[in-house]
């Protein structure tokens, strides 16, 4: 199997720390497809794996940058960055700053929709990659899309805390090769309380800093 059976988006700032001085780790759920439910999928019949399976996340990115049309997961993509920054970005400023980070989708096989369940073969491959991940790239932090995948996450003998700004939101801090990487929940910036991109930067700031752009 390929390390990754979905490869990460990895900025190419990401290992200088890019707009943030550090390297940071966005985490979200999963990819989505219809031709799941038909068997057709590539992305979920490891033998048949196809080149744009394996880039899915990083098409997606690109697509996001190159060419925005206002999708719905664009807009995801929109408010998050928005929530990093505090404010609007310019073009210019929306590349450095996800040119800064890598995205992955914690999931290693595709779905049907944001409700489906992922069976138990999903969950053992999707730890193992993550594993992967965080040993290859060793991010300063992590930040997490969603309750329920913060909840479906590894534990691996690590710590919780509690990032407290006006209110307060779950960290779980892993130990990686003896490094400290705190992972902050943060609600999907697709649901109506994480599009509140005001209010997820106040905790943003405080854990990873205010984004500086050239």
């Amino acid at each position: 199997m390929e390390k990754y059976i979905i490869r990460p988006w990895v900025g190419k700032d990401y290992l200088s720390g890019g707009v943030f001085g550090k390297k940071v780790l966005v985490l979200g759920e999963s990819h989505y497809c219809h031709e799941v439910e038909q068997g057709k999928c590539a992305a979920c019949r490891i033998e048949n794996m196809k080149e744009d399976c394996h880039s899915q996340t990083e098409d997606v990115i690109e697509e996001y940058l190159e060419n925005y049309s206002g999708e719905p997961y664009q807009q995801t993509f929109l408010c998050f960055e928005r929530a990093l920054a505090g404010r609007e970005l310019s073009e210019q400023e929306r590349c450095e700053l996800w040119n800064s980070v890598i995205f992955y989708n914690y999931f290693q096989l595709n779905t049907t929709g944001p409700r489906e369940e992922p069976n138990k073969n999903a969950l053992k491959i999707s730890e193992e990659s993550f594993r992967q991940l965080l040993e290859e790239f060793m991010p300063d932090a992590i930040i997490v899309w969603g309750l329920r995948l913060f909840d479906t996450l590894p534990s691996w003998d690590g710590h919780p805390s509690t990032l407290k700004v006006e209110d307060s939101t779950d960290v779980w801090h892993y130990n990686i090769n003896g490094k400290n990487i705190p992972a902050m929940l943060v609600h999907h910036p697709s649901s109506p309380s994480g599009k509140s991109w005001p209010y997820w930067h106040q905790f943003h700031k405080v854990f990873i800093g205010e984004p500086l752009f050239k």
